[in-house]
């Protein structure tokens, strides 16, 4: 819901820098961006996180202290780890933004930040504020819960985000065309897994899953318009299942992602794409298949552990660019 213009205006703030991320900015680089902020009376705590660890620990910390907003200058992967320290603090009021300086900036993006640095932090005074949902996800029955905002994927998803992730270098010189060349072997190369893939206790067999995308927003990777018609506010998760084919498979896999750009699965019947939408997910492959949240591979699932994803729905308070924006603000087309 949008911030309500009679509350008094929050006058403190964290700020958390990913130094090793691909548009890093430095403390002193942000401090210049916050001078108009500190000069009307903010007070700005800004520190580097050296890990995924630190970046979580000291967001609960700063949660706990019960600052007004905690900032990821950063990509999606450290967004993630941001959102996943303020739930393991437990009740905050504390809002959540971002000042992109990753590879993808997908939330960036989909919620309108400006990309540079002092607009990014302007957001403070002049942005929204959104409840928005999360992703929960846990790897087994009985796995720790994993939080996230944008989209988990297994499969071919997860193994592309893994060939780049192990290439940082690469990923931080080339930025998102660095997943170009692992995209296109996965493509050609990855082997499709029997799965049962589960929505809200309805159980479909996909004897030849090459993907599961489980998605809380609409673009996948910021541009591809996978999951357009979800909403972030929704309490629901849009799901999609990519399926290979018997017969001319890389003919095939290259028809999927023409239709994947083209968009509107949730309303277009498409062969080989099988588009969802519910609260409770469960993903069970035969074989054991990597997992990914937000460009962050989280570990694996397999038939003795499945991947399960649930929504908490209205879960943290997101600062926004304002203006309309169908992610919150479209009327929503039923999904198949």
């Amino acid at each position: 819901m949008p911030s309500d213009p009679t509350s008094p205006v929050p006058r403190t703030a964290a700020v958390i820098i990913n130094p090793a991320a691909r548009g890093a900015v430095t403390v002193d680089g942000l401090r210049e961006a916050a001078r108009g902020l500190e000069a009307r009376g903010w007070a700005l705590t800004i520190e580097e996180a050296d890990s995924a660890a630190s970046t979580r620990t000291l967001a609960a910390e700063h949660a706990r202290r019960q600052v007004d907003a905690i900032l990821m200058c950063g990509g999606d992967g450290g967004l993630l780890h941001v959102l996943n320290g303020l739930r393991d603090a437990g009740p905050t009021s504390a809002a959540v933004g971002i000042i992109p300086a990753g590879t993808g900036n997908v939330w960036a993006r989909e919620a309108r930040i400006p990309r540079d640095p002092a607009g990014a932090l302007g957001l403070l005074e002049t942005g929204a504020r959104r409840r928005v949902d999360l992703g929960v996800l846990r790897l087994g029955a009985d796995g720790p819960p994993t939080r996230y905002l944008l989209v988990c994927g297994v499969g071919l998803d997860a193994a592309i985000v893994g060939a780049v992730e192990r290439r940082t270098r690469i990923k931080r010189i080339l930025g998102r065309v660095a997943f170009g060349l692992p995209a296109l072997v996965a493509g050609v190369t990855w082997p499709a897994a029997p799965t049962r893939v589960e929505v809200d206790s309805d159980e479909r067999p996909h004897p030849q899953m090459l993907m599961t995308l489980i998605a809380n927003t609409r673009r996948y990777g910021g541009v591809v318009p996978i999951a357009g018609a979800a909403r972030a506010d929704s309490g629901s998760l849009e799901v999609v299942t990519f399926d290979d084919a018997t017969n001319a498979r890389l003919l095939h896999r290259a028809a999927l992602v023409l239709e994947s750009v083209r968009g509107g699965l949730d309303h277009r019947p498409v062969d080989g794409i099988a588009y969802r939408r519910g609260e409770c997910v469960v993903v069970t492959p035969t074989r054991t298949l990597p997992v990914q949240a937000d460009g962050d591979v989280i570990g694996t699932c397999g038939p003795d552990a499945p991947l399960f994803v649930d929504v908490e729905p209205n879960a943290v308070t997101m600062i926004v660019g304002r203006g309309h924006n169908p992610l919150w603000d479209a009327a929503r087309p039923s999904g198949r």
